[in-house]
């Protein structure tokens, strides 16, 4: 980061912004979320993530329809919204992992926050973005926070 107020941009997986809501207690996902809202770092999603999240909300924690509603208005106040043009394919075994890189890169992320440990995180770093765990993310840029 060149100047000294440029905020980081970061994109949310999915499994990071499903685990700060449902599983919240203090743990790293919801000490990310809590960032985002208090205005410490710039964050993306996209379309993509959006309603992959409503989704396993909806399927996986059985929350209504308007619940996730009003946790979308919530994000959509704090998050910008990217919509990837990009095509990768990157990771093989699972395509829809490809959606989650093409949001970091169309957006400019210099981070990728994810607990995906099988197929993103891996990675380490793609195209210059840091691929980094919640803890890892909080560890390295939000020491104590």
């Amino acid at each position: 980061m060149s100047p000294a107020n440029k905020r980081l941009r970061v994109v949310f997986d999915t499994n990071v912004l499903f685990s700060a809501v449902v599983f919240a207690k203090d743990r790293p996902p919801l000490k990310v979320l809590e960032l985002v809202r208090r205005g410490k770092i710039e964050a993306v999603i996209s379309p993509f993530i959006l309603e992959e999240l409503r989704r396993n909300l909806i399927r996986k924690a059985r929350w209504e329809e308007s619940r996730f509603s009003a946790l979308e208005r919530d994000l959509k106040r704090h998050v910008f919204l990217v919509t990837p043009k990009t095509r990768l394919s990157v990771v093989q075994r699972v395509d829809a992992d490809n959606r989650i890189l093409e949001c970091a890169l169309d957006a400019k992320a210099d981070v990728l926050v994810t607990g995906n440990m099988r197929d993103i995180r891996p990675i380490g770093s793609f195209q210059g973005i840091k691929i980094l765990t919640p803890k890892e993310f909080l560890d390295r840029y939000f020491p104590g926070e």
